[in-house]
């Protein structure tokens, strides 16, 4: 079934048909007593305020929150926003339409980070974890899961693919580590990069909106059930579960949200534990200080974030390509004349 027109492309004074998911949906009255519907209307572009006017007590039977439903509207501006005149409403029962049509998605080409997924598993050296690797990659369940599952549900890569682009930014940054800090075993920290949070696959639900947590995700949650894993394909592979190595990348998984009271049974207690740890919060950080900038019209603060206890200082958007350019100045400039200058945060600023 086809999508129809997205919630971005909806303005004021047109007819509007197309295939929305409802995330909310209550009964009001007018200042008359009349009955009417206030729902929210998703697709992964945004959401949309619609209204119900007529036949709304037999309409409000037939489709329930999170229901996806075809409409015909009017698109009409009420204050300031454009709101949805609902002419005609019916459930869609299709059970194999598209998350991604409902949901944000990750902007890379997922094909190419599960590539790149690959190659990192044949660049490790120990056969004991390319061999471990290889066959839960390998598996068509997890695979399948592990490109579309999110890496959470509000805080960072909350987004279809969010799990395999955050996994893989962790592998890249434990890969660069190990050049810099030799004395890590590279092998064990990129493979702890790799499967650190792959219990998430089975942490969330995502094939509709609102991404949420599965009963067994919020029983167990993701570290436990990442550990699960890793014991089935250990079983599997005959592999002795008692092993240095084994064990070693279990505590990397037990231990890489870093403190208890974040959900860690047990503290980072040995080097590539504690680089894991430090690596996962700077890549989940980032992305979500990224999202932040979407909502900045130039540069200048956020919104308070409670999360962290602060605000936020960061370049908007529309700035970015600007940045970008600075960048590529000033590292045409290093090039010339060494490692003197470099891009500042601060807009007509100067190294001291």
């Amino acid at each position: 079934m086809k999508k129809g027109i997205f919630i971005s492309e909806i303005v004021p004074g047109t007819v509007v048909e197309g295939l929305f998911c409802i995330k909310s949906k209550q009964m009001l009255e007018t200042r008359n007593g009349d009955p009417y519907l206030a729902i929210t209307l998703v697709d992964r572009t945004g959401e949309l305020e619609g209204r119900i006017w007529d036949r709304v007590k037999r309409i409000d039977r037939v489709f329930g929150q999170s229901d996806y439903v075809w409409i015909k509207a009017e698109a009409q501006r009420f204050r300031d926003a454009v709101q949805l005149k609902i002419t005609h409403l019916e459930p869609v029962r299709d059970k194999d339409l598209d998350p991604g049509l409902f949901l944000p998605v990750v902007q890379a080409d997922t094909e190419e980070l599960w590539s790149e997924l690959n190659s990192y598993i044949r660049g490790i050296r120990s056969s004991v974890f390319r061999r471990l690797l290889e066959e839960i990659f390998r598996d068509q369940r997890i695979s399948k899961a592990f490109r579309l599952a999110p890496a959470g549900k509000r805080m960072h890569h909350a987004y279809i693919g969010g799990l395999l682009e955050h996994t893989l930014s962790v592998a890249r940054l434990a890969d660069s580590v190990c050049r810099l800090y030799l004395q890590l075993d590279r092998d064990l920290l990129v493979s702890g990069a790799l499967v650190h949070d792959i219990g998430k696959i089975y942490e969330f639900s995502y094939s509709r909106p609102p991404i949420d947590y599965t009963d067994v995700g919020r029983l167990l949650g993701h570290v436990v059930l990442g550990t699960t894993i890793i014991d089935r394909f250990v079983a599997r592979l005959g592999i002795d579960a008692s092993s240095p190595q084994i064990i070693a990348l279990k505590h990397l998984v037990l231990s890489h949200h870093g403190q208890m009271e974040f959900g860690a049974p047990v503290l980072p207690m040995i080097e590539e534990a504690v680089v894991l740890n430090m690596i996962d919060d700077l890549d989940a950080k980032l992305n979500y200080l990224g999202r932040l900038k979407r909502d900045i019209h130039g540069t200048g603060w956020t919104e308070y974030q409670r999360l962290f206890g602060r605000y936020f200082y960061l370049h908007g958007p529309e700035d970015m390509k600007e940045d970008l350019s600075k960048q590529e100045r000033a590292s045409d400039i290093e090039t010339k004349k060494g490692p003197d200058l470099q891009p500042t945060l601060w807009s007509g600023g100067k190294k001291e």
